[in-house]
């Protein structure tokens, strides 16, 4: 499943494609080194712990330095194997004069930088007693300053972002439902509440808000005024019903998007945005109260004055959950009325950034008719007004994330693309897009000046790295060595690029690495891995693998990865080929790559294995209700009955998009089952590894209890791990422990069927 964003996800299915023959091998990428390695110079899985990863590289106003974050992995001080994440700031300078040094220390993650307009000091976020809040870091004077708390929000605070004139900062907080009705209460005191439609029988705010983080100036919480009595009136016995539920003592929910990650949220949230000076001590101004969420939110010069500019939902008279629908808004830096600045019924904006001339604001426009299949497009609109224009319709592909150039003549910015993750460029005006780096590094997070480009780039060879490029993304210049270090002397296997075309037409990107040194006649077995999403996409420069394919090629395997239809970065014809069809199209595709990397002489085509995870733990147990070929297979955090996922899961808008309605209706439900595993359960035979984390709610835990317990009953060899505490977040952020053991379970799985693998 896709990881969750502030955008709608609009995802889909498959068409039943065969898997022709014909395809072209295209030239290594590199080769693996021809010499018999090490040991000790193989990836292995405790290297994970190594890893370091870089992310929200920002230039200084001068264009001179460049602070981001590192994350690093920590063992907990007396507690052996037991390991937490550390976030912290690292500075860098553009011309490279002297080595990164690391900006901010201690237990508490510190992310978000952002530079003052003078260059002389930072704002940040770094975490206090479990609450994200904004400090404020003085660089001007030699060796810095003592950083300072700004905000103690309640909630806490994040996304700072500096006034123009560097007085005052922008930011935003999490509001749960009783803070942001006790908020609206005491700006706007006679405001109705909405959706009473939500709880049947019941007004939003028919009983007191027991929750509310309210305190008199004495000191001890306020009570509302009320009884609350269980043999009471009606009214009373309301109350008491309400104060049992704050104590989540039974948890009542009438929303209908209940699922969180890792729990139930049976009360809603809202993001809201504030302003408060850079002074200790200051208290923070809201902008936005009321029960709507606003976000991506950035200072700039209207026609009547200095406003706020940000992303938010359509409307507010229904509740969010039901909103798809994201408009621009504007409001006063002192707040007061809001105003919407554009509005489609058929578009969610969100994202806007204001040229530096203060010009032009570029924005993203996700087309909501395309049922999710459409990609996301950058668009302009002139702050004096004007119509909005479509920059990149032409490129046929998702635009993530971007930049304005420092001219203001053009934006930079980045579309994952046949399995690469390039940098782009489009001019203001319209006119050429032009791919600025290649189809083999990955290019993530990035800014630009005047200078130059500074991005966080994963190569084959090495998975984060700071780098500067000209303003042409040439002349890399590699600033950090986090990983470079470790890596010295490691044997890294680096992939062949293969394009299968299939017989319907299709052509389908897959990748194999080679086992380092792997020598004279031995053949090594064959790894297949698939990706989730699905509308998610794997390449070269895909960091969230790296480490994973590095260890397994090191371990002895083939690793073989596609990019079946549906995969996004090929355009919205070949994602639409998942429509309605899960299993068969991407299964057969899968396949496809399958027999094309078995034409390699120095691969065992009797011993083939196959793993996936989320909808890639789903094609994992598809597949294998269709082919025998695999000695066993691994399903990791899968959806194995659509029907059931549609109730079970926080991505539940998957079946009605991808299959074109819901379980209830007796054709789609038809087709739900029909391409459903656990449907197809009798015919597994195949050795099965089911992985599961206690806490998923992205794709649901009851899924792989009855497709285990189904193939008991049958007697079909299976089993069952369930990991404690883990959401479906497991192998990208979850506890590095368990991220470990999944790969090390892996492995010890896959030999009792393969035999031993020879590294």
């Amino acid at each position: 499943m896709p990881r969750k964003r502030h955008t709608p996800r609009l995802l889909r299915l498959f068409r039943v494609a065969l898997f022709a023959a014909p395809f072209a091998c295209l030239p290594f990428l590199a080769r693996s080194v021809a010499a018999a390695p090490k040991p000790d110079s193989l990836i292995t899985a405790t290297d994970l712990l190594k890893v370091k990863e870089l992310d929200s590289p920002t230039y200084s106003p001068d264009g001179k330095k460049i602070v981001y974050t590192v994350r690093t992995i920590e063992e907990r001080p007396g507690k052996p194997g037991d390991y937490v994440y550390r976030t912290q700031l690292w500075l860098a300078l553009a011309d490279s004069s002297a080595p990164p040094r690391q900006l901010t220390r201690g237990d508490s993650d510190s992310f978000s930088p952002v530079w003052h307009p003078a260059g002389d000091r930072l704002a940040f976020v770094r975490v206090e007693k479990e609450k994200p809040q904004i400090w404020i870091l003085p660089l001007g004077m030699p060796g810095g300053g003592e950083a300072f708390q700004l905000t103690r929000f309640s909630t806490g605070a994040d996304h700072p972002v500096w006034s123009p004139d560097g007085g005052r900062i922008l930011f935003s907080a999490q509001l749960a439902l009783w803070d942001a009705r006790r908020e609206l209460e005491l700006v706007q005191p006679d405001s109705p509440m909405p959706w009473r439609g939500e709880r049947p029988g019941r007004d939003f705010a028919d009983t007191a808000n027991w929750a509310a983080k309210s305190h008199n100036p004495k000191g001890g919480a306020v009570q509302p005024p009320v009884v609350a009595r269980p043999d009471g009136t009606l009214q009373e016995q309301r109350e008491w019903l309400a104060k049992n539920e704050v104590e989540g003592n039974p948890r009542v929910t009438t929303r209908l998007d209940f699922l969180g990650e890792q729990d139930l949220e049976p009360t809603e949230t809202f993001s809201h945005l504030y302003v408060i000076e850079a002074e200790e001590g200051a208290s923070p101004i809201p902008l936005t109260p009321g029960f709507a969420s606003y976000q991506d939110a950035s200072w700039y010069f209207s026609p009547t004055g200095l406003q706020i500019i940000f992303s938010g939902d359509a409307q507010v008279s229904e509740h969010p959950d039901r909103i798809l629908e994201r408009d621009l808004w504007v409001v006063n830096t002192t707040g007061g009325p809001m105003k919407r600045l554009l509005h489609d019924d058929q578009f969610a904006y969100t994202s806007p950034a204001v040229s530096p001339d203060g010009g032009m604001i570029a924005f993203l426009a996700n087309d909501l008719s395309l049922s999710g299949y459409g990609q996301a497009v950058l668009c302009v609109l002139p702050t004096r007004g004007g119509p909005r224009r479509f920059l990149t319709t032409r490129l046929d592909r998702t635009v993530r994330s971007f930049k304005w150039a420092a001219d203001s003549q053009s934006i930079y910015f980045t579309a994952p693309s046949n399995g690469a993750y390039p940098l782009f460029t489009v001019p203001l005006l319209g006119g050429k897009i032009e791919r600025l780096t290649s189809f083999v590094n990955g290019i993530h997070e990035f800014d630009v000046s005047s200078r130059g480009i500074a991005a966080v780039v994963t190569r084959p060879s090495n998975p984060f790295e700071l780098n500067l490029f000209n303003l042409r993304g040439e002349e890399p210049i590699v600033l950090t060595a986090h990983n470079a270090d470790w890596l010295k002397g490691k044997a890294i296997s680096l992939p062949e690029r293969r394009e299968i075309t299939t017989a319907d037409g299709l052509q389908i990107d897959s990748w194999v690495l080679r086992p380092p040194g792997l020598e004279g006649n031995r053949r090594c077995p064959l790894l297949v891995q698939i990706h989730g999403g699905p509308q998610a996409m794997w390449g070269p420069g895909d960091a969230t693998m790296w480490h994973e394919f590095q260890y397994f090629a090191s371990r002895g395997y083939a690793v073989m990865y596609c990019n079946p239809r549906g995969s996004t970065g090929y355009g919205y014809g070949f994602q639409r080929e998942n429509f309605r069809n899960w299993g068969p199209g991407p299964g057969a595709d899968v396949l496809a790559s399958t027999d094309a990397a078995l034409t390699l002489p120095w691969i065992d085509r009797d011993r083939q294995v196959i793993t996936g995870g989320s909808y890639g733990g789903y094609l994992t147990a598809w597949i294998i209700t269709q082919d025998h070929r695999f000695k066993a297979a691994a399903a990791q955090r899968g959806v194995y009955d659509l029907s059931m996922f549609f109730g079970e899961g926080n991505a539940w808008r998957l079946v009605p998009y991808h299959f074109g309605g819901y379980p209830w209706q007796p054709e789609i439900r038809a087709l739900l089952d029909a391409q459903s595993p656990l449907s197809l359960v009798t015919r597994i035979t195949t050795p099965l590894l089911i992985k599961q984390g206690d806490v998923d709610m992205r794709a649901g835990v009851i899924q792989s209890e009855m497709l285990y317990k189904s193939l008991k009953v049958l007697g079909s060899p299976v089993e069952y791990v369930r990991y404690p505490g883990a959401s479906h977040e497991l192998s990208r952020t979850g506890d590095p422990k368990q991220r470990i053991d999944r790969l090390v379970r892996l492995d010890e799985f896959f030999q009792r069927f393969i035999g031993r693998v020879e590294p």
